[in-house]
Protein backbone atom coordinates (compact mmCIF):
# COMPACT_ATOMS: atom_id res chain seq x y z
CA UNK A 1 0.00 0.00 0.00
CA UNK A 2 2.84 2.03 -0.71
CA UNK A 3 1.00 4.65 -2.87
CA UNK A 4 -1.20 5.16 -0.05
CA UNK A 5 0.81 5.50 2.75
CA UNK A 6 1.50 9.15 2.82
CA UNK A 7 -1.62 9.99 3.54
CA UNK A 8 -2.75 11.80 6.75
CA UNK A 9 -6.13 9.48 6.90
CA UNK A 10 -6.07 5.96 6.13
CA UNK A 11 -8.08 3.92 3.56
CA UNK A 12 -10.72 2.45 5.66
CA UNK A 13 -12.13 -0.92 4.06
CA UNK A 14 -15.14 -2.55 5.02
CA UNK A 15 -15.51 -6.49 4.90
CA UNK A 16 -19.08 -7.54 4.73
CA UNK A 17 -19.48 -11.55 4.52
CA UNK A 18 -20.97 -14.05 6.69
CA UNK A 19 -17.61 -16.74 6.47
CA UNK A 20 -16.21 -15.91 9.76
CA UNK A 21 -12.76 -17.36 8.59
CA UNK A 22 -12.57 -15.35 5.49
CA UNK A 23 -13.16 -12.66 6.85
CA UNK A 24 -10.90 -13.02 9.59
CA UNK A 25 -8.44 -13.77 7.23
CA UNK A 26 -9.05 -10.62 4.77
CA UNK A 27 -8.96 -8.41 7.82
CA UNK A 28 -5.43 -9.82 8.68
CA UNK A 29 -4.32 -9.10 5.44
CA UNK A 30 -5.67 -5.82 4.67
CA UNK A 31 -4.52 -4.43 8.44
CA UNK A 32 -0.86 -5.83 7.75
CA UNK A 33 -1.49 -3.16 4.68
CA UNK A 34 -1.87 -0.36 6.61
CA UNK A 35 -5.59 0.14 5.97
CA UNK A 36 -8.37 0.61 8.67
CA UNK A 37 -10.77 -2.07 8.78
CA UNK A 38 -14.01 -2.71 9.60
CA UNK A 39 -16.06 -6.17 9.55
CA UNK A 40 -19.94 -7.32 9.36
CA UNK A 41 -22.04 -10.05 8.73
CA UNK A 42 -24.81 -9.29 7.24
CA UNK A 43 -26.07 -6.45 4.67
CA UNK A 44 -28.19 -4.42 6.81
CA UNK A 45 -25.32 -4.03 9.86
CA UNK A 46 -23.30 -3.09 6.91
CA UNK A 47 -25.74 -0.05 5.37
CA UNK A 48 -25.38 1.30 9.57
CA UNK A 49 -21.78 0.94 8.94
CA UNK A 50 -21.37 3.21 5.82
CA UNK A 51 -23.92 5.57 7.09
CA UNK A 52 -21.57 6.17 10.07
CA UNK A 53 -18.06 5.78 8.79
CA UNK A 54 -18.82 6.13 5.08
CA UNK A 55 -15.56 3.97 4.33
CA UNK A 56 -13.91 3.74 1.41
CA UNK A 57 -13.68 0.33 0.04
CA UNK A 58 -16.56 -2.52 0.84
CA UNK A 59 -15.54 -5.66 0.44
CA UNK A 60 -18.83 -7.53 -0.10
CA UNK A 61 -19.86 -11.04 -0.74
CA UNK A 62 -22.38 -11.69 -3.48
CA UNK A 63 -24.60 -14.04 -1.49
CA UNK A 64 -25.83 -12.77 2.06
CA UNK A 65 -27.88 -14.10 4.43
CA UNK A 66 -30.18 -11.29 4.48
CA UNK A 67 -29.89 -9.56 1.10
CA UNK A 68 -27.88 -10.19 -2.08
CA UNK A 69 -24.53 -8.81 -2.38
CA UNK A 70 -26.72 -6.18 -5.95
CA UNK A 71 -29.28 -5.15 -3.63
CA UNK A 72 -26.52 -3.91 -0.86
CA UNK A 73 -23.83 -2.51 -3.69
CA UNK A 74 -26.95 -0.13 -4.83
CA UNK A 75 -27.99 1.04 -1.55
CA UNK A 76 -24.30 1.54 -0.44
CA UNK A 77 -24.09 3.84 -4.13
CA UNK A 78 -27.82 5.35 -3.27
CA UNK A 79 -25.99 6.34 0.42
CA UNK A 80 -22.30 7.10 -0.91
CA UNK A 81 -21.82 7.33 -4.50
CA UNK A 82 -17.53 7.87 -3.64
CA UNK A 83 -17.34 4.70 -1.80
CA UNK A 84 -15.98 1.49 -4.15
CA UNK A 85 -17.25 -1.91 -3.77
CA UNK A 86 -15.45 -4.99 -4.82
CA UNK A 87 -17.49 -7.81 -4.88
CA UNK A 88 -16.67 -11.27 -3.27
CA UNK A 89 -18.41 -13.89 -5.36
CA UNK A 90 -18.19 -17.88 -5.25
CA UNK A 91 -20.19 -17.75 -8.68
CA UNK A 92 -17.86 -16.21 -10.89
CA UNK A 93 -20.14 -15.98 -13.96
CA UNK A 94 -19.64 -13.13 -16.93
CA UNK A 95 -23.57 -12.57 -16.37
CA UNK A 96 -23.01 -11.42 -12.88
CA UNK A 97 -19.99 -10.00 -12.96
CA UNK A 98 -21.56 -7.88 -15.48
CA UNK A 99 -24.06 -6.70 -13.60
CA UNK A 100 -22.40 -6.18 -10.72
CA UNK A 101 -20.52 -3.36 -12.92
CA UNK A 102 -23.25 -2.23 -14.14
CA UNK A 103 -24.84 -1.63 -11.07
CA UNK A 104 -21.62 0.63 -9.53
CA UNK A 105 -18.94 -2.10 -8.78
CA UNK A 106 -15.81 -1.29 -8.85
CA UNK A 107 -14.58 -4.93 -9.53
CA UNK A 108 -15.42 -8.50 -8.52
CA UNK A 109 -12.77 -10.51 -7.05
CA UNK A 110 -14.15 -15.01 -7.05
CA UNK A 111 -13.78 -17.24 -5.06
CA UNK A 112 -11.12 -19.06 -3.94
CA UNK A 113 -8.58 -16.14 -4.22
CA UNK A 114 -5.12 -15.33 -2.77
CA UNK A 115 -3.70 -12.94 -0.47
CA UNK A 116 -1.64 -11.76 -3.56
CA UNK A 117 -4.53 -11.21 -5.50
CA UNK A 118 -6.88 -9.32 -2.87
CA UNK A 119 -3.51 -6.90 -1.61
CA UNK A 120 -3.33 -6.19 -5.56
CA UNK A 121 -7.40 -5.66 -6.04
CA UNK A 122 -7.77 -3.98 -3.02
CA UNK A 123 -4.42 -2.36 -3.32
CA UNK A 124 -5.45 -0.29 -7.18
CA UNK A 125 -8.93 0.25 -5.66
CA UNK A 126 -7.20 1.90 -2.70
CA UNK A 127 -4.81 4.35 -5.36
CA UNK A 128 -8.41 5.12 -7.29
CA UNK A 129 -9.49 6.99 -3.48
CA UNK A 130 -6.38 8.59 -3.28
CA UNK A 131 -6.14 9.96 -6.92
CA UNK A 132 -9.62 11.22 -5.93
CA UNK A 133 -8.24 12.64 -2.58
CA UNK A 134 -5.60 14.15 -4.06
CA UNK A 135 -7.45 15.62 -6.81
CA UNK A 136 -10.20 17.26 -3.99
CA UNK A 137 -7.26 18.78 -1.90
CA UNK A 138 -5.25 20.09 -5.19
CA UNK A 139 -8.75 21.76 -6.19
CA UNK A 140 -8.95 23.43 -2.66
CA UNK A 141 -5.96 24.92 -2.41
CA UNK A 142 -5.97 26.12 -5.73
CA UNK A 143 -9.43 27.58 -3.99
CA UNK A 144 -7.74 28.94 -1.12
CA UNK A 145 -4.63 30.65 -2.91
CA UNK A 146 -5.91 31.17 -6.07
CA UNK A 147 -9.64 30.54 -6.61
CA UNK A 148 -9.17 29.08 -9.96
CA UNK A 149 -10.59 25.58 -9.01
CA UNK A 150 -11.11 25.16 -13.12
CA UNK A 151 -7.27 25.25 -13.69
CA UNK A 152 -5.51 22.17 -13.06
CA UNK A 153 -2.07 22.30 -12.24
CA UNK A 154 0.84 22.11 -10.14
CA UNK A 155 3.81 22.13 -12.23
CA UNK A 156 6.16 25.41 -11.82
CA UNK A 157 5.40 26.77 -15.21
CA UNK A 158 1.82 26.76 -14.33
CA UNK A 159 2.36 27.75 -10.92
CA UNK A 160 4.22 30.87 -12.49
CA UNK A 161 0.72 31.88 -13.91
CA UNK A 162 -0.96 31.15 -11.15
CA UNK A 163 1.16 33.43 -8.95
CA UNK A 164 1.02 36.44 -11.45
CA UNK A 165 -2.78 36.28 -12.36
CA UNK A 166 -4.05 36.02 -8.54
CA UNK A 167 -1.97 39.08 -8.19
CA UNK A 168 -3.48 41.04 -10.86
CA UNK A 169 -6.74 39.49 -11.44
CA UNK A 170 -8.28 42.29 -7.92
CA UNK A 171 -7.06 45.62 -9.98
CA UNK A 172 -8.27 47.01 -13.03
CA UNK A 173 -5.07 46.50 -15.03
CA UNK A 174 -5.09 45.08 -18.49
CA UNK A 175 -3.68 41.82 -18.85
CA UNK A 176 -2.33 40.23 -22.38
CA UNK A 177 -2.30 36.61 -22.87
CA UNK A 178 -0.61 34.91 -25.39
CA UNK A 179 0.00 31.38 -25.65
CA UNK A 180 -0.69 28.24 -28.33
CA UNK A 181 -3.73 27.18 -29.17
CA UNK A 182 -5.76 25.02 -26.96
CA UNK A 183 -3.69 26.31 -23.91
CA UNK A 184 -6.74 27.60 -21.94
CA UNK A 185 -6.05 31.67 -22.85
CA UNK A 186 -9.95 32.29 -22.40
CA UNK A 187 -10.21 29.99 -18.65
CA UNK A 188 -7.38 32.25 -17.63
CA UNK A 189 -9.34 35.43 -18.83
CA UNK A 190 -12.57 34.06 -16.97
CA UNK A 191 -10.63 33.15 -13.73
CA UNK A 192 -8.94 36.87 -13.59
CA UNK A 193 -12.78 38.78 -13.88
CA UNK A 194 -14.16 36.06 -11.38
CA UNK A 195 -11.69 37.22 -8.84
CA UNK A 196 -12.04 40.65 -10.01
CA UNK A 197 -13.97 43.36 -8.31
CA UNK A 198 -15.73 43.35 -11.20
CA UNK A 199 -17.01 39.91 -10.62
CA UNK A 200 -20.45 40.43 -10.62
CA UNK A 201 -20.48 42.39 -13.78
CA UNK A 202 -20.99 41.17 -17.70
CA UNK A 203 -17.42 39.32 -18.90
CA UNK A 204 -18.10 39.50 -22.66
CA UNK A 205 -15.93 37.58 -24.72
CA UNK A 206 -15.40 37.65 -28.97
CA UNK A 207 -13.38 35.70 -31.15
CA UNK A 208 -11.52 38.63 -33.51
CA UNK A 209 -10.97 36.01 -36.15
CA UNK A 210 -14.20 34.88 -36.65
CA UNK A 211 -15.79 37.61 -38.27
CA UNK A 212 -15.39 39.84 -40.97
CA UNK A 213 -14.47 43.75 -40.42
CA UNK A 214 -17.84 45.45 -41.42
CA UNK A 215 -19.92 42.36 -38.44
CA UNK A 216 -16.98 42.85 -35.62
CA UNK A 217 -17.10 46.50 -35.92
CA UNK A 218 -20.92 46.32 -35.67
CA UNK A 219 -20.50 43.95 -32.98
CA UNK A 220 -18.04 45.88 -30.54
CA UNK A 221 -19.70 49.34 -31.00
CA UNK A 222 -23.22 48.51 -32.04
CA UNK A 223 -25.51 50.32 -35.29
CA UNK A 224 -28.02 52.45 -35.27
CA UNK A 225 -31.37 52.04 -36.97
CA UNK A 226 -30.47 52.03 -41.42
CA UNK A 227 -26.29 52.75 -40.80
CA UNK A 228 -26.38 49.52 -43.24
CA UNK A 229 -27.99 47.24 -45.35
CA UNK A 230 -30.10 44.99 -42.63
CA UNK A 231 -29.83 47.21 -39.84
CA UNK A 232 -33.14 47.29 -39.30
CA UNK A 233 -32.90 47.90 -35.16
CA UNK A 234 -31.22 49.81 -33.25
CA UNK A 235 -28.56 47.32 -31.41
CA UNK A 236 -25.84 48.04 -28.28
CA UNK A 237 -22.65 46.91 -29.26
CA UNK A 238 -20.83 44.48 -26.82
CA UNK A 239 -18.79 47.06 -25.25
CA UNK A 240 -21.32 48.99 -24.52
CA UNK A 241 -22.93 45.94 -22.79
CA UNK A 242 -19.68 44.72 -21.08
CA UNK A 243 -19.86 48.31 -18.85
CA UNK A 244 -18.78 48.07 -15.51
CA UNK A 245 -16.99 44.36 -16.16
CA UNK A 246 -14.47 42.69 -18.00
CA UNK A 247 -14.09 42.75 -22.19
CA UNK A 248 -12.16 39.84 -23.57
CA UNK A 249 -10.43 40.27 -27.18
CA UNK A 250 -9.16 37.14 -27.95
CA UNK A 251 -7.17 36.61 -31.01
CA UNK A 252 -6.66 40.76 -31.12
CA UNK A 253 -3.72 40.25 -34.15
CA UNK A 254 -6.51 38.72 -36.35
CA UNK A 255 -8.06 42.36 -36.17
CA UNK A 256 -7.54 44.70 -39.36
CA UNK A 257 -5.11 47.40 -38.72
CA UNK A 258 -8.03 50.32 -39.41
CA UNK A 259 -10.05 48.46 -36.46
CA UNK A 260 -7.71 48.78 -34.03
CA UNK A 261 -7.07 52.32 -34.72
CA UNK A 262 -10.49 53.04 -33.70
CA UNK A 263 -10.19 50.43 -30.65
CA UNK A 264 -7.13 52.34 -29.74
CA UNK A 265 -9.32 55.50 -29.53
CA UNK A 266 -12.00 53.55 -27.56
CA UNK A 267 -9.62 53.05 -25.28
CA UNK A 268 -7.74 56.26 -24.81
CA UNK A 269 -11.12 58.10 -24.34
CA UNK A 270 -13.14 55.54 -22.84
CA UNK A 271 -16.15 56.23 -24.97
CA UNK A 272 -17.89 54.78 -28.22
CA UNK A 273 -19.35 55.71 -30.99
CA UNK A 274 -21.90 53.36 -32.57
CA UNK A 275 -21.81 52.66 -36.14
CA UNK A 276 -23.57 55.12 -37.80
CA UNK A 277 -24.40 57.50 -34.50
CA UNK A 278 -23.57 60.36 -33.88
CA UNK A 279 -23.34 60.99 -29.79
CA UNK A 280 -20.29 59.22 -27.90
CA UNK A 281 -21.06 56.83 -25.01
CA UNK A 282 -19.24 56.41 -21.80
CA UNK A 283 -18.16 53.04 -21.43
CA UNK A 284 -16.53 51.38 -18.12
CA UNK A 285 -14.24 47.87 -18.91
CA UNK A 286 -11.32 46.29 -17.62
CA UNK A 287 -9.48 44.57 -20.82
CA UNK A 288 -8.30 41.28 -21.23
CA UNK A 289 -6.80 40.60 -24.74
CA UNK A 290 -5.21 37.78 -26.33
CA UNK A 291 -3.45 36.22 -29.21
CA UNK A 292 -1.80 32.72 -30.72
CA UNK A 293 1.16 34.26 -32.11
CA UNK A 294 3.89 36.08 -30.65
CA UNK A 295 2.62 39.75 -29.64
CA UNK A 296 6.17 41.27 -30.26
CA UNK A 297 6.39 39.18 -33.27
CA UNK A 298 2.81 40.38 -34.50
CA UNK A 299 4.08 43.74 -34.04
CA UNK A 300 6.98 43.04 -36.39
CA UNK A 301 4.95 41.37 -39.20
CA UNK A 302 2.28 43.90 -39.05
CA UNK A 303 -0.34 42.50 -37.75
CA UNK A 304 -0.60 44.50 -34.19
CA UNK A 305 -0.27 47.88 -33.59
CA UNK A 306 2.37 48.56 -31.21
CA UNK A 307 0.64 51.36 -29.38
CA UNK A 308 -2.40 49.20 -29.05
CA UNK A 309 -0.03 46.48 -27.22
CA UNK A 310 1.09 49.08 -25.43
CA UNK A 311 -2.21 49.82 -23.90
CA UNK A 312 -3.30 46.28 -23.76
CA UNK A 313 -0.10 44.34 -22.56
CA UNK A 314 0.15 46.29 -19.19
CA UNK A 315 0.64 42.77 -17.65
CA UNK A 316 1.67 40.19 -19.62
CA UNK A 317 0.72 36.50 -19.14
CA UNK A 318 2.74 33.44 -21.00
CA UNK A 319 0.60 30.19 -21.31
CA UNK A 320 3.09 27.23 -21.58
CA UNK A 321 2.07 24.63 -24.08
CA UNK A 322 1.10 21.42 -22.76
CA UNK A 323 4.75 19.94 -23.46
CA UNK A 324 6.10 21.94 -21.38
CA UNK A 325 4.97 21.08 -18.69
CA UNK A 326 3.83 17.36 -18.85
CA UNK A 327 3.99 16.98 -15.35
CA UNK A 328 0.27 18.19 -15.22
CA UNK A 329 -0.98 15.74 -17.92
CA UNK A 330 -1.65 12.85 -15.35
CA UNK A 331 -3.92 15.14 -13.33
CA UNK A 332 -5.45 16.85 -16.22
CA UNK A 333 -6.28 13.48 -17.83
CA UNK A 334 -7.79 12.15 -14.50
CA UNK A 335 -10.05 15.36 -14.47
CA UNK A 336 -11.38 14.94 -17.79
CA UNK A 337 -11.86 11.38 -17.22
CA UNK A 338 -14.04 11.79 -14.09
CA UNK A 339 -15.55 14.39 -16.00
CA UNK A 340 -16.71 12.73 -19.05
CA UNK A 341 -17.01 9.59 -16.84
CA UNK A 342 -20.02 11.18 -15.46
CA UNK A 343 -21.40 13.00 -18.52
CA UNK A 344 -21.13 9.33 -20.32
CA UNK A 345 -21.88 7.48 -17.18
CA UNK A 346 -19.07 5.77 -17.58
CA UNK A 347 -18.12 5.51 -13.65
CA UNK A 348 -14.96 3.83 -12.13
CA UNK A 349 -12.72 4.70 -15.35
CA UNK A 350 -9.35 4.73 -14.96
CA UNK A 351 -6.14 5.07 -16.64
CA UNK A 352 -3.38 2.26 -16.21
CA UNK A 353 0.27 3.41 -15.44
CA UNK A 354 1.61 2.45 -18.78
CA UNK A 355 -1.63 4.78 -20.47
CA UNK A 356 -0.61 7.50 -18.46
CA UNK A 357 3.28 7.37 -19.55
CA UNK A 358 1.78 7.41 -23.41
CA UNK A 359 -0.19 10.34 -22.63
CA UNK A 360 2.80 12.48 -20.79
CA UNK A 361 5.14 11.20 -23.87
CA UNK A 362 2.91 12.51 -26.20
CA UNK A 363 3.59 16.04 -27.71
CA UNK A 364 -0.05 17.50 -27.99
CA UNK A 365 0.42 20.20 -30.20
CA UNK A 366 -3.59 21.12 -29.61
CA UNK A 367 -2.56 21.35 -25.74
CA UNK A 368 -4.93 21.24 -23.08
CA UNK A 369 -7.85 21.49 -25.71
CA UNK A 370 -6.17 18.37 -27.47
CA UNK A 371 -5.90 15.90 -24.75
CA UNK A 372 -9.61 17.07 -23.08
CA UNK A 373 -10.74 15.85 -27.08
CA UNK A 374 -8.82 12.29 -27.45
CA UNK A 375 -10.12 11.71 -23.19
CA UNK A 376 -13.75 12.44 -24.19
CA UNK A 377 -13.21 9.99 -26.99
CA UNK A 378 -11.81 7.51 -24.73
CA UNK A 379 -14.11 7.95 -22.31
CA UNK A 380 -17.13 7.52 -24.78
CA UNK A 381 -15.67 4.42 -26.09
CA UNK A 382 -14.84 2.45 -22.56
CA UNK A 383 -17.31 0.46 -20.36
CA UNK A 384 -17.88 1.19 -16.62
CA UNK A 385 -15.30 0.32 -14.85
CA UNK A 386 -12.36 0.12 -17.11
CA UNK A 387 -8.64 0.11 -16.70
CA UNK A 388 -7.47 2.06 -20.00
CA UNK A 389 -4.50 0.62 -21.30
CA UNK A 390 -2.35 1.89 -23.71
CA UNK A 391 -4.08 -0.24 -26.15
CA UNK A 392 -7.23 1.97 -25.62
CA UNK A 393 -5.87 5.52 -26.94
CA UNK A 394 -5.89 6.33 -29.82
CA UNK A 395 -3.67 5.15 -32.49
CA UNK A 396 -1.59 8.39 -32.93
CA UNK A 397 -0.32 8.64 -29.37
CA UNK A 398 1.18 5.31 -29.76
CA UNK A 399 2.57 5.74 -32.90
CA UNK A 400 6.51 5.73 -32.76
CA UNK A 401 8.77 6.42 -35.73
CA UNK A 402 9.83 3.97 -38.00
CA UNK A 403 12.87 2.79 -40.14
CA UNK A 404 15.28 5.38 -38.35
CA UNK A 405 12.81 8.36 -39.33
CA UNK A 406 11.42 11.07 -37.53
CA UNK A 407 7.68 11.36 -37.92
CA UNK A 408 6.57 14.77 -38.01
CA UNK A 409 3.67 15.52 -36.16
CA UNK A 410 1.11 18.80 -36.03
CA UNK A 411 -2.44 19.31 -35.94
CA UNK A 412 -4.44 21.15 -38.58
CA UNK A 413 -6.54 22.67 -35.79
CA UNK A 414 -3.94 25.50 -35.33
CA UNK A 415 -2.55 28.27 -37.39
CA UNK A 416 0.10 27.57 -40.08
CA UNK A 417 2.73 29.42 -38.31
CA UNK A 418 2.00 27.23 -34.90
CA UNK A 419 1.67 24.20 -36.84
CA UNK A 420 5.01 24.59 -38.77
CA UNK A 421 7.15 25.60 -35.40
CA UNK A 422 5.80 22.46 -33.74
CA UNK A 423 6.38 20.07 -36.72
CA UNK A 424 10.36 22.19 -36.52
CA UNK A 425 10.43 21.16 -32.59
CA UNK A 426 9.03 17.62 -32.93
CA UNK A 427 11.82 16.82 -36.02
CA UNK A 428 14.46 18.75 -34.18
CA UNK A 429 14.05 16.27 -31.03
CA UNK A 430 13.72 13.26 -32.45
CA UNK A 431 16.74 14.07 -35.15
CA UNK A 432 18.77 14.81 -32.28
CA UNK A 433 18.09 11.45 -29.94
CA UNK A 434 18.74 9.56 -33.12
CA UNK A 435 21.92 10.88 -33.95
CA UNK A 436 23.50 11.00 -30.52
CA UNK A 437 21.74 7.19 -30.28
CA UNK A 438 23.69 6.14 -33.55
CA UNK A 439 27.04 7.52 -31.85
CA UNK A 440 26.40 6.60 -28.24
CA UNK A 441 26.16 9.82 -26.94
CA UNK A 442 29.48 10.99 -28.42
CA UNK A 443 28.48 14.80 -29.43
CA UNK A 444 32.08 15.10 -31.43
CA UNK A 445 31.25 11.93 -33.76
CA UNK A 446 27.39 13.67 -34.25
CA UNK A 447 28.58 16.88 -34.94
CA UNK A 448 30.85 15.48 -37.72
CA UNK A 449 27.99 13.28 -39.29
CA UNK A 450 25.73 15.94 -38.61
CA UNK A 451 27.86 18.73 -39.96
CA UNK A 452 27.04 20.80 -37.68
CA UNK A 453 29.21 22.92 -34.85
CA UNK A 454 29.19 20.99 -31.52
CA UNK A 455 28.06 24.35 -29.48
CA UNK A 456 25.10 23.52 -31.72
CA UNK A 457 24.06 20.09 -30.54
CA UNK A 458 24.27 21.93 -26.87
CA UNK A 459 22.51 24.49 -27.71
CA UNK A 460 19.92 21.97 -29.02
CA UNK A 461 19.77 20.14 -25.88
CA UNK A 462 19.51 22.78 -23.42
CA UNK A 463 16.81 24.27 -25.69
CA UNK A 464 14.89 20.73 -25.64
CA UNK A 465 16.27 19.62 -22.14
CA UNK A 466 17.34 17.00 -22.76
CA UNK A 467 20.58 14.91 -21.34
CA UNK A 468 22.94 13.73 -24.14
CA UNK A 469 23.31 10.57 -22.24
CA UNK A 470 19.23 10.39 -22.21
CA UNK A 471 19.09 11.07 -26.00
CA UNK A 472 21.40 8.54 -27.05
CA UNK A 473 19.37 5.77 -24.98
Amino acid sequence: MSDTSNSEVPISVLICDDEELLVKSCGQILSSEGYTVHTEGRGKNALDNVRRHRPDIVLTDLMLPDMDGLTLLKEIKKLAPETLVVMITGFATVDSSVEAIRAGAYDYIPKPFTATQLRILIGRAAQQVQLVRDNAHLRDQLKKHYSFENIIGTSEAIQKVFSVVSRVAPTDASVFISGESGTGKELIARAIHANSRRSGRAFMAINCAALPDHLLESELFGHEKGSFTGADNQRRGLLEVASGGTFFLDEISEMSMDLQAKLLRVIQERRIRRVGGESEIPIDVRWVSATNRDPEQAVRDGNLRQDLLYRLNVVPVRLPPLRQRREDIPALANYFLRRFGQEYDRGNLRFGAESLRVLSDYHWPGNVRELQNVTERITSLCLPGQEITPEDLPEELTMRPTNGRPTVAYSADLPFHDAKNDAITVFEKEYLRDLLRRHGGNISQAARTAGIDRKTIHRMLAKYELDGRDAAW
